[in-house]
């Protein structure tokens, strides 16, 4: 965003930049008036509504009835987009109200909460950012240019399609101000009917409504969910105990709960030009296209092709596939911006990669960057040692995989879509080979209300902080008695964790159960958990489906028998470490992903992973994994760091493991 600050970047801004009408004073002393196009810095948003009763009248009025002009007088990052009398006048006909006197204070509360964005200045400079703004209502503002071809193909900005910024970016002391010719529509729209909308998107919007999938993305907010105001974000929060001695009298992770619980969505969509590209020209050759491939991945499901909304029929399958329960931007599917994937992922050596749940029952997907701004979908690359050694190891590309485009699709209240570049199928090849590979999950990718309550990709630079989660009200996790806490924080540069995120579980005699991602094929795996240890924490019983894994895992330092010996350079000597280790039932952390120092995780003598059971798993089977404190004391903790799902194709390479 780029703000001038002295007279004469303002005079070079306004000469450059300058498109409608401008409004300038002419006198020596114009300190009391109103500046536009970067220059109002005098004044507040409210005060710059105030000075222009001849065009803001009319919204200085709404904002005065439901109680949000004086807010624009205080310190903040507000975007306002005012509308003109004119506009105003033109909202009070086509509503039937014969004055703005009339309107109701509820209609005056949602007019102004529509046309505030509460949390940052956006202007025009900012268009090319992938996030959208949203204003106080929750809804998504989108704008637009084109150019007008009257006025010599001059820039022209849109608000939601219809509403015209005459006058834009007034820079004010607490953010801009933009004035418009429409009221801007308060839009209800959800995913499917944002979808749509888009006539690029007619086929795979077909196939949506079809299968009934798009009534699963009709939710928005559990009305259910309640929350104490003072326990919620930007309440009072309250404290988990870290770092201490195991006494409780070490130092405390502030802690939130979400003021409202919300279902999300995201899907990935081919456009219709992607289809034809691949020979579906229309929605009975996308079925064929479907039945052949999912006829091929699940050859004991072919009795369900013609009834569509069975989870089991291949349309459904193909197209609950392209949908995840949360939503995302592009980059939130893989750690692969900022502080985290500059200073810890060690990129040379393994591409950052993530795993989800989709919406088709018992499927995943996996997300990998092998540059910091591209994403992809269930790409396979494969790794081999040079001579042994994994440090620089041969990477070699199978399979590019299905790219997510950069091209920004669009977002609603309750979900986005992003544009990708091939059709993507959960396909016997994709199951078989593709996803053949140790799964590792990050523990903030364990269930979609990490995403949707921001515990993921959203705390880097707050220490100490955490987002918890209210019993019933948690996807994916179940807590067995009314002393469990849940919680996850992430982005925290300076956690020795992975990913820089962890779930927190505690208090007295927790008892929690986390629900595993599904494995892509039934067989023999490892399934391992990988933690960070401290003595102040405690000592849990694990359970998988309520059958115990082997001895209790203890999250303490101080009793530790894994058996860990430091890296000596020697290949032969590190081998044998290892083994040792594993005939343990343990193993180093990655060598992937490291400390703000450059520290590799697999240097870390606090950074392990356990073992938990070695057997067979069923692709169309839920598993569980319970975790029960057997140590008393309501301060002990654990932290949970990632799980993983190991085939026996890789744990049993006769070269080895990579360490990555």
């Amino acid at each position: 965003m780029k703000i001038y600050r002295n007279i004469w970047q303002l005079a070079a801004a306004c000469c450059l930049l300058a498109v409608g009408a401008v409004t300038t004073s002419c006198s020596d002393d114009d300190s009391d008036a109103p500046l536009n196009f970067y220059s109002s810095v005098r004044l507040t948003a409210a005060e710059f509504i105030e000075a222009d009763d001849a065009q803001f009248s009319d919204f200085k009025y709404i904002l005065q009835k439901g109680n949000y002009l004086g807010m624009l007088k205080t310190y903040g990052h507000y975007t306002v987009f005012a509308p003109t009398n004119e506009a105003i006048q033109l909202y009070l006909k086509e509503k039937g109200y014969p004055c703005v006197d009339s309107l109701p204070k509820e209609i005056c509360d949602t007019l102004s909460r529509t046309h505030i964005v509460s949390d940052k200045a956006y202007f025009t400079t900012d268009m090319g950012d992938e996030v959208s703004p949203v204003n106080m209502n929750d809804n998504y503002i989108n704008m637009t240019s084109d150019s007008d071809v009257v006025n010599n193909n001059a820039l022209v900005f849109y608000v939601n399609e219809k509403s015209r910024l005459i006058q834009r970016d007034d820079s004010v002391t607490n953010g801009v101000v933009h004035v418009i010719d429409h009221v801007i529509k308060a839009s209800n729209d959800l995913l499917p009917a944002l979808i749509e909308q888009n006539p690029k998107l007619s086929i795979f919007y077909q196939a949506l409504r079809l299968t009934g999938m798009a009534d699963s993305l009709m939710k928005y907010i559990d009305q259910t969910y309640t929350v104490d105001p003072d326990s919620a974000i930007g309440g009072k929060g309250f404290g988990v105990v870290n770092s201490t001695a195991g006494d409780g009298s070490g130092q405390k992770t502030t802690t939130y709960y979400p003021k409202e619980r919300k279902f999300m969505f995201t899907a990935f969509v081919e456009t219709d030009s992607v289809f034809e590209a691949n020979g579906i020209h229309n929605l009975d050759e996308l079925i064929q296209f479907a039945n052949t491939i999912y006829h091929e991945s699940y050859p004991d499901d072919l009795d369900y092709d013609n009834d569509y909304k069975d989870r089991r029929n291949p349309l459904n399958r193909f197209i609950s596939y392209h949908l995840m329960p949360c939503k995302g931007d592009r980059d939130y599917w893989v750690h692969c911006k900022g502080a985290l994937w500059k200073n810890k992922f060690l990129v040379e050596s393994y591409d950052p990669e993530e795993y989800f749940e989709t919406m088709a029952p018992h499927t995943i997907m996996r997300f990998s960057s092998p540059a910091g701004e591209e994403v992809y979908i269930n790409r396979k690359e494969t790794y081999a040692s040079v001579n042994g050694v994994w440090t620089k190891p041969k990477k070699t590309v199978e399979q590019e995989g299905i790219h997510v485009l950069k091209e920004k699709g669009a977002e609603c209240s309750n979900g986005i879509y992003h544009y990708i570049d091939g059709i993507l199928v959960y396909s016997k090849d994709v199951r078989s080979n593709v996803l053949n590979r140790r799964i590792r999950i990050d523990s903030s990718c364990l269930s979609p209300e990490f995403m949707n309550s921001h515990a993921r990709y959203y705390y880097m630079g707050k220490d100490r902080m955490m987002i918890g989660y209210k019993h019933g009200y948690l996807m994916n996790f179940k807590m067995h008695n009314a002393n469990t806490f849940v919680g996850c924080g992430n982005e925290q540069e300076g956690w020795v964790h992975y990913e820089g995120s962890g779930v927190c579980i505690t208090g007295e005699r927790f008892d929690a159960s986390i629900k595993l991602p599904s494995v892509p094929m039934d067989g023999t795996y490892e399934v391992r958990i990988g933690y960070s240890q401290g003595d102040d924490r405690g000592i849990a019983q694990v359970y998988l489906n309520n059958e115990a894994c082997g001895i209790p895992v203890s999250f303490r330092i101080l009793d530790s028998n894994a058996g860990r010996v430091d890296d000596t350079g020697d290949v032969e000597e590190d081998r044998a470490n290892d083994k040792a280790m594993r005939n343990r039932g343990f193993m180093k952390a990655m060598a992937s992903y490291g400390t703000r120092n450059g520290t590799s995780l697999r240097d870390q003598s606090n950074c392990l992973r356990r073992i938990l059971v070695r057997q067979t798993m069923r692709a169309d089977q839920d598993y569980w994994l319970r975790f029960r404190q057997i140590l008393p004391g309501n301060s002990l903790y654990m932290s949970l760091d990632y799980v993983e799902l190991c085939p026996k194709d890789v744990y049993d390479d006769p070269e080895g493991e990579n360490p990555f």
